[in-house]
């Protein structure tokens, strides 16, 4: 997600329950201890404080604390795991913070600051200018940087066949930085949680699992468990106690709940997303992935997604017992472009039944073409198109905004040199070319096998005569203007 809403800005010291709390030491107190903490995690608490007693949503949080930084909720629910950690708060029964299932977190401590107002922490919410746009469609319309679900979700329904009605219990998704594979799994909660009535889906119970900044096998644990106290009415749903599953050890609460979904006949549908943080846990523990091989593998009662770019691929150049995990990962289901006509439906938003363009067809198609049909691409496109009212000058804006310059690069960075040279190649050339026409000191062979897996990245375009072109001109832009790829 996207925010820009808000900076926080803490100073002074407040009093929570026995805790003192100093946001400018971002330390808390109180008469047998002193504990440290984050400074996202003290914006986090001074926060809820400046709402204490008020339910406060994820997004709100994560609007102000993380404003204008591309963050997920799971970063919110990390944050608020480990406030909870350092107050010695417990989810079941809080004195400190509360969870309030589908809406938010509430604090329920009483909150006293010192008199005099100059010592009290304060929170200055900065208003940034309201978008331009017309007052029946606006740039809002296009999501850009948030996941989406339901009917804002567009395409992608072979992955969803392939993940939900296929024959594999452990997939890998494979894409590229902002492609939409969080959506993607948001989107095949919402079908495991709410089958369509007209067809017979097994009886899943999904939990979406974000690995982003978790560093430490202890990170690991605490956070499926801190996964749990958020899934309590869906495991209530599914007449399960979470106290007889809950474990301090993640592969115990795993063991247990996949026994009990057994016992009635359902599965356990694991989503995990930014699976790129086991490469590092890998090496930070190496008894860590054996484990969760096994887990994953030899129980029949488990499926998993685990969504990660191709820099998981490091996991194979380990020399240990984690590549099994990678086999029974391979072949990767790939996450590349829309296709065209569900580029052009986006755009449209036909979706909705109240839904009316302000683009012509040709308008959108030209749209989907500038953002070579990448969902990030073409939101931000419409957006752009929008608030500017022109779009060349759309186009112009997206090719040279930082946050579109720096996932092309961590794109870039995951590709082999050799697909790079490549990209390079085709970024020079004025029209398309087949592989046999790119090929220089390699057999067009070879050529042709990385022009694929360019191609189900999304970052290629094959036409029907076989000829290859960068599927984006917003990326074309860039690989021309760049010297870093």
């Amino acid at each position: 997600m996207r925010h820009g809403n808000a900076h926080p800005e803490v100073g002074g010291s407040l009093r929570l329950g026995d805790w003192l709390i100093e946001p400018s030491r971002n330390l808390l107190t109180d008469d047998s201890q002193q504990v440290s903490i984050e400074p996202k995690m003290m914006d986090v608490l001074v926060f809820l404080a400046s709402r204490a007693g008020q339910v406060v949503t994820k997004s709100d949080i994560a609007d102000t604390v993380w404003a204008d930084t591309f963050v997920t909720e799971s970063v919110v629910t990390r944050a608020i795991a480990g406030l909870r950690r350092a107050l010695g708060d417990d989810a079941r029964s809080p004195r400190f913070i509360e969870t309030i299932a589908k809406r938010g977190y509430r604090l329920i401590a009483d909150v006293q600051t010192p008199s005099g107002g100059e010592d009290a922490p304060r929170l200055i919410s900065r208003p940034v200018q309201p978008l331009s746009g017309s007052t029946h469609w606006t740039p809002s319309r296009y999501p850009v940087g948030q996941w989406v679900s339901g009917f804002s979700f567009y395409g992608r329904r072979r992955q969803l066949i392939e993940i939900l009605d296929g024959q594999r219990s452990l997939v890998w998704l494979l894409g590229t930085r902002a492609i939409g594979k969080t959506s993607l799994l948001r989107q095949v909660e919402q079908i495991a949680l709410y089958p369509p009535e007209d067809e017979t889906s097994p009886d899943f119970l999904p939990l979406y699992w974000d690995l982003q900044g978790i560093e430490t096998s202890e990170e690991l644990h605490q956070d499926f468990s801190a996964l749990l106290d958020d899934a309590a009415r869906r495991l209530e749903a599914h007449d399960i106690d979470r106290g007889a599953i809950q474990d301090e050890d993640f592969f115990l609460s795993l063991r247990r709940l996949r026994r009990h979904l057994s016992a009635r006949g359902q599965r356990l549908l694991l989503l995990i997303d930014e699976a790129e943080e086991l490469v590092q846990l890998s090496r930070q523990d190496p008894r860590l992935l054996p484990k969760l091989r096994r887990a994953l593998q030899s129980s029949s009662g488990i499926w998993a997604v685990l969504a990660a770019s191709s820099h998981l691929w490091q996991l194979a150049e380990q020399r240990d017992e984690t590549s099994p995990l990678l086999h029974g990962l391979a072949p990767p289901l790939y996450l590349g472009r829309l296709d065209p006509e569900d580029s052009v439906a986006l755009i449209h938003q036909a979706q909705d039944p109240n839904s009316q363009s302000p683009f012509s067809d040709q308008q959108a198609r030209r749209i989907a073409h500038a953002g070579g049909d990448h969902p990030y691409l073409v939101q931000m496109l419409c957006r752009e198109a929008l608030e500017l009212g022109d779009l060349q000058m759309a186009i112009d804006a997206v090719s040279a905004d930082p946050a579109v310059t720096f996932f092309f690069q961590v794109d870039g960075d995951l590709l082999s040199e050799d697909e790079r040279r490549l990209l390079r190649r085709l970024a020079e050339l004025s029209a398309p070319k087949t592989a046999d026409q790119l090929a220089r000191d390699e057999s067009s062979a070879e050529v042709l096998a990385r022009l694929v897996s360019l191609e189900k990245l999304g970052i290629v375009h094959r036409s029907a005569d076989q000829q290859f072109e960068i599927a984006s001109v917003v990326r074309l832009r860039w690989l021309r203007a760049t010297e870093r790829i």
